[in-house]
């Protein structure tokens, strides 16, 4: 009797720090604060009992946390110029052996197999083995021993909670489904993705549930500018997309989306917008008659779904920039599997491997990488308004509030480049 109370005892032990931990974290709030960072001062956080936990680059941005009813006193601290409360954000889907490969009709649908004469997403400019072409993907991680991925996967961190780790291994699936519509490998097995040589990196900002917090979002994006060697701008020359002396990636996917977003969550993607990044959303699957954050931006290309006939599902969101394939997807799937999914998730990738293809094909050609460009642009002297100008113009004349500019074709933008 005394040993087993021994062993009781040992147990206890063992469990009073995790329950020390959580009975902390629950007393905690987390705020997302504007910075001025000439003056802002960490240290003075100690007066109310709170501690940084993150600090960005590329913007001024801080992420804290403080004790419950402390957090109306943050707006006096030196430097803190704006404070924001954290919030939640989603996934935007909507919930097998190896076979033979199959190309999914969503990838057939935009013209992809006819733009991989063109390129297939890979081009490496100082001869280093390294394409110069990335996509960062923000979701739930990925399979990293996929066969269908694996040797796209490039780089990827994990920030849940404010943790910055490389266990960035998808326990929900929707990351692994996104990245094979972007990158999944022309081989024998499975399927095909629209841009089957770009390079991978996975922000994984969702947990095994689908959800995640605006202010893991905001640290991801920091990290996502810097790439994987910590660095903006390594060279000093103002130029970090498509530079082989930087490893900033190209295109942001972001197959997520809440209903509203703190300020400083705009002003993260401003920064990357402003780098010459280009950032791609889902729309949101709520049937809302607007985009959801931070596809509601103006800095960011806002994806609604089609289906194979071309209609508009009563869940897409209305208003999107574009429309893309996103009603029964098949995709890679955790475990080495296959599975198919539908929602603006799904139709996200296709576009953001298309901006992909477009800046490889720019670059293999001795061209600069194009800029972002805006939401009403005509030209095709911007990603965006090579995107709009070269969609499949359904519904109404024009933008529409259904397709927005039309169900994207990289075939035809590749053309036009």
């Amino acid at each position: 009797m005394k040993k087993l109370g021994l062993v009781i005892l040992a147990l206890l032990a063992l469990q009073l720090p995790l329950l020390i931990e959580a009975n902390a974290a629950a007393q905690f709030e987390t705020l997302i604060i504007t910075i001025d960072k000439s003056s802002f001062d960490a240290s003075e956080l100690g007066k109310l009992w709170g501690q940084v936990v993150y600090v960005a680059d590329a913007f001024p941005v801080a992420v804290i946390r403080v004790p419950h009813g402390a957090a109306m006193h943050v707006h006096g601290l030196k430097g803190v110029q704006h404070v924001s409360a954290d919030g939640v954000f989603h996934s935007a889907g909507k919930p097998v052996s190896q076979p033979p490969q199959t190309i999914p009709w969503g990838v057939q649908r935009i013209g992809a197999p006819t733009a991989w004469s063109t390129t297939m997403g890979w081009v490496d400019l100082n001869g280093d083995g390294n394409s110069e072409i990335e996509v960062a993907i923000f979701d739930t991680g990925i399979d990293v021993d996929h066969p269908d991925l694996a040797a796209n996967i490039k780089w990827g961190v994990s920030v849940l909670n404010g943790r910055i780790s490389s266990k960035y291994n998808d326990l929900n699936g929707h990351g692994t489904h996104v990245a094979g519509t972007i990158a999944a490998l022309n081989n024998n097995i499975g399927v095909v993705g629209v841009a089957p040589k770009v390079e991978i990196y996975m922000l994984r900002v969702l947990g095994a549930s689908g959800s995640g917090s605006w202010s893991d979002l905001i640290i991801a994006i920091d990290l996502a500018i810097k790439g994987p060697d910590g660095i903006i701008d390594k060279d000093g020359d103002g130029v970090i997309v498509g530079d082989p002396d930087d490893d900033a990636p190209e295109v942001f996917s972001m197959s997520l989306g809440g209903s509203s977003a703190p300020a400083e969550l705009h002003t993260a993607i401003q920064a990357a917008y402003n780098w010459g990044i280009v950032i791609v959303a889902a729309a949101g699957n709520e049937g809302a008659s607007s985009p959801s954050y931070p596809a509601a931006y103006p800095e960011v290309i806002a994806v609604g779904a089609v289906d194979s006939t071309n209609a508009v599902p009563s869940w897409s969101n209305r208003n999107p920039e574009v429309a893309a394939p996103g009603v029964d997807i098949l995709s890679t799937y955790p475990d080495n599997t296959y599975a198919t999914l539908s929602g603006t998730s799904m139709a996200t990738p296709h576009v953001s491997a298309a901006v992909a293809l477009i800046q490889a094909a720019r670059l293999a050609k001795g061209l600069p990488p194009l800029p972002p460009g805006t939401a009403t642009d005509t030209s095709t002297n911007t990603v965006r308004g090579l995107l709009h100008v070269t969609a499949e113009d359904l519904g109404e004349a024009g933008y529409d509030s259904l397709y927005g500019w039309g169900v994207i074709r990289i075939d035809k933008a590749l053309e036009k480049v």
